[in-house]
């Protein structure tokens, strides 16, 4: 698709969405912002933002009049402990991973140093937020539901101990692999874990600048980084401890099968609203089902947007993708038969208690939200976010 293609279909997609948005406010409740793996929060690598890149989109949407907060997760955490972070640093108050998850994996329950004031300390069901999550960060706004709703024997947190409904209205996920990302194996069966994560740190921004700016939050492991250590060291660190061999992290939780257990485990909510963004930079080969990388794909995400396109133990309609996730992953989760998922296409009017195809986007995974090499024009960035926010705002 040409630049000048493109920048028509992003206009009617945004001016799609936009129209029934464009009275008066039905509400102004905050919206959260929630990263996916190997993300970072705004006091981390210095001004290069995860939400925007160069372009701080939080900034940008608090200008346009949005009440707008971003929480900062263990960047290759299980969701179950990204959700419980996001939780505190919302609510505020000491982390609490739980007594029974805690035990299971070997955690330290309440690790010293993580307790916060609160973003939005009045949050409950008369005071709920939108939440809008890229990547896993729309997997873990999915655990904080369960968690919110769930209640668990024998616990103490306020989180783990009731039941609450009505504290999210709207969940929007963004390039989220719902249903996993065949990512995961080619990570594993082709390339040393370490390698590929600093790979993937490297090009974000130089090894130096992420040395000093980037931090793992692994305290709920004991895997705090020495003041001497070297991230590769501390990854191989990493890699030698049991972490990377739990079901308690990212990688079981992003592959297929982590995935596909927890939507058999979740439900939505029929008083929320759910919206999912879909990325693609691939197109088909000549005379085969194969995908391959266009020329909208950053040149480091080709590697794993070629091996995608092939990956030979999935579906054919797998091989789209966005050089991190599936394309036919991120509409929604899908679970075995006794699941309740709905998964449909966007009316232009909002409906509550299923998810709703917003459109797909030529982007790449990064680009998507401002991560590009070379030169970068944020301007279909920052109206594709405002005018989905307007969206979020005309809620009832």
């Amino acid at each position: 698709m040409s630049p000048l293609l493109r920048s028509v279909y992003s206009f009617l997609l945004i001016l799609s969405i936009a129209l029934p948005s464009l009275a008066f406010s039905s509400n102004r409740h905050p919206i959260i912002l929630i990263h996916g793996f190997i993300g970072w929060g705004r006091d981390e690598m210095r001004d290069y933002n995860y939400w925007g890149g160069h372009t701080d989109l939080q900034q940008v949407l608090i200008d346009e009049g949005f009440e707008v907060y971003t929480v900062s997760v263990g960047p290759i955490s299980s969701n179950w402990d990204r959700a419980i972070e996001a939780y505190y640093q919302i609510k505020g108050g000491k982390v609490d991973y739980g007594i029974s998850h805690s035990e299971e994996y070997g955690l330290i329950r309440s690790p010293e140093g993580k307790v916060y004031d609160g973003l939005f300390p009045q949050w409950d069901a008369d005071h709920p937020v939108h939440i809008i999550g890229h990547s896993m960060g729309g997997q873990t706004t999915r655990m904080l539901e369960y968690l919110l709703k769930t209640t668990f024997p024998d616990e103490k947190s306020s989180l783990l101990t009731s039941s609450d409904s009505g504290w999210i209205k709207s969940n929007t996920t963004i390039s989220t692999p719902h249903n996993g990302t065949t990512l995961m194996p080619i990570v594993y069966n082709f390339f040393p874990f370490v390698q590929k994560m600093v790979v993937y740190l490297g090009g974000m921004q130089e090894d130096s600048f992420v040395e000093k700016y980037y931090d793992f939050d692994l305290e709920q492991w004991g895997l705090s980084r020495d003041e001497d250590e070297s991230i590769k060291q501390y990854l191989r660190k990493i890699k030698a401890s049991k972490l990377s061999e739990s079901k308690n992290f990212c990688a079981w939780d992003l592959s297929l099968e982590g995935a596909l257990s927890f939507n058999d485990l979740s439900e939505t909510d029929s008083s929320t609203y759910y919206f999912s963004y879909a990325t693609y930079a691939t197109q088909k080969k000549e005379n085969s089902d194969y995908h391959r990388p266009d020329e909208m794909m950053n040149w480091r995400l080709w590697t794993s947007g070629y091996m995608m396109g092939k990956y030979l133990t999935s579906e054919i309609d797998w091989y789209e993708n966005d050089g991190v996730v599936n394309t036919v992953s991120m509409w929604g989760p899908v679970g075995s038969e006794l699941s309740a998922h709905v998964i449909e296409e966007y009316s232009g009017v909002p409906a509550p208690g299923v998810w709703q195809k917003m459109g797909k986007l030529h982007y790449d995974h990064e680009e998507v939200i401002g991560h590009k090499l070379g030169k970068f024009d944020p301007t279909d960035m920052k109206n594709l976010f405002i005018t989905h926010c307007q969206l979020l705002y005309s809620l009832n």
